[in-house]
């Protein structure tokens, strides 16, 4: 599958509802991808124990460009999880569809392709105004499945559509009930969920959650669920307890900026400094929320020459081998590795840390981040790829290639790597963390 042209905020999207002009980044596939009730300040106590590790679900495999909506699903379904123990599979296919809508009503198909890129301030609105639904009450056909073909061949058909089909005049791409009926034809939407989201929403989404159902209830016959009803675990940035609050408070409302979302426990996106002493403040920062289980979402560079058969991103690789394919990716930290921990040497990964003061060491100027282990969406077990993984599924950016630089090159048109237009670039590019940290 052809690595999109994925450049960092460069690509354009049209905002939800056309309030704004946003940005978003593609999403690097790998290479041979193919389809196949509320609870307010509930306290739980301190962190009391702490992990090396954020406790996620299971690893899934996108088979489109759309990690982004993977990663801020994994995010979702790992807060949920420290909240209840409850093993959610949210569908990132229900998200896909109201990412489309959106762009498609609202002019963001200038090609004739619905563009799959974005951001988590982008998933984070569209959570806000459409909800989630559970795959199994989406598309019960992929609840056990890994990797979604009705997102490959949806993603087909919306672009045969746009091209040369009901949808390749700009007239009926503002037809909301005409991109609506396109869309459940080509995610296989059956009969009646098509009518759930009639009924919520309107034939031509006349109706959205943040609006028309702040003070009623959704229907009891209908799957689609708001922010407000995911249970979740999040730190209180005043008093440091853990609080069982909603996925609502998460994701906060949108803010002035079209990536800032507002609201006492909103996570917000926070782009990586240029300077040795920032970084390692930085640094600092997310260790600090994956200690206390917050699952942090991380936008960085692909390059696939840098990634080694025991699943690491080296510089060293990199720099023997040249630029490859590139582009952008959005995965969820699950945990990392440094050395010259004062009084404690190296704290490995994968190895469960109960030492608070250990812990607290680590976070100190002199302690070296080896690297940042991150759930990623290429799917689990894959000898094909990288045969040597220590957790298939996971993959570890070693911190010299974060730091870079490395070289970021220009597409042919064919799509290969132009090795001859490239410049200097940092592959690390933001992370998204809570208030507090």
């Amino acid at each position: 599958m052809a690595i999109l042209d994925l450049l960092k905020k460069t690509l354009p999207l049209v905002a939800l509802f056309g309030s704004t002009t946003t940005f978003g980044l593609g999403c690097a596939s790998n290479v041979g991808d193919e389809p196949e009730p509320v609870v307010v300040d509930d306290e739980v106590g301190a962190t009391t124990d702490p992990v090396t590790e954020v406790s996620h679900t299971k690893v899934k495999r996108q088979s489109i460009g759309n990690c982004w909506l993977y990663a801020t699903a994994s995010w979702m379904e790992a807060l949920h999880k420290a909240a209840t123990g409850e093993e959610l599979n949210v569908s990132e296919s229900y998200l896909t569809y109201w990412d489309w809508f959106d762009k498609i009503t609202n002019g963001g198909v200038s090609d004739g392709k619905v563009p799959t890129g974005g951001t988590y301030a982008t998933a984070a609105e569209l959570i806000n105004r459409y909800g989630w639904m559970r795959e199994a009450d989406f598309l019960p056909r992929e609840a056990e499945e890994d990797m979604s073909a009705a997102q490959s061949r949806a993603e087909s058909a919306i672009n045969a559509a746009l091209t040369t089909g009901a949808l390749k005049d700009r007239a009926a791409r503002q037809d909301r009930a005409l991109v609506r009926a396109e869309l459940d034809k080509a995610f296989g939407v059956s009969a009646d969920v098509t009518a759930q989201l009639d009924r919520v929403f309107g034939k031509g989404v006349t109706k959205t959650l943040d609006r028309s159902y702040k003070t009623r209830k959704v229907p009891a016959t209908v799957k689609v669920a708001r922010a407000r009803d995911m249970v979740v675990t999040l730190k209180s940035p005043t008093s440091g307890k853990m609080l069982k609050k909603t996925l609502q408070d998460a994701i906060g409302a949108r803010g002035s900026w079209w990536n800032e979302r507002e609201g006492t426990y909103a996570w917000n996106e926070v782009d990586y400094p240029t300077t040795p002493a920032a970084r390692r403040a930085f640094l600092t920062r997310v260790p600090r929320a994956r200690h206390d289980g917050q699952p942090v979402i991380i936008s960085w560079f692909v390059d696939f020459n840098a990634l080694t058969s025991d699943a690491k991103f080296s510089k060293d690789a990199l720099d023997k081998l040249g630029p490859g394919r590139q582009g952008g990716h959005m995965t969820v930290l699950h945990d990392y590795e440094v050395t010259d921990v004062p009084g404690f040497g190296t704290l490995k990964a994968g190895v469960e840390e109960t030492r608070p003061e250990a812990l607290e060491a680590a976070l100190s100027d002199s302690a070296k981040i080896s690297f940042l282990r991150i759930k990623n969406s290429w799917g689990a077990y894959r000898p094909d790829r990288w045969a040597e993984a220590v957790i298939p599924g996971y993959h570890d950016l070693m911190l010299p290639y974060l730091d870079g630089p490395v070289k970021k090159c220009a597409e042919t048109a064919s799509g290969a790597t132009d090795k001859t237009k490239c410049s200097n670039h940092t592959p690390l590019w933001d992370v998204v963390l809570p208030p507090g940290y």
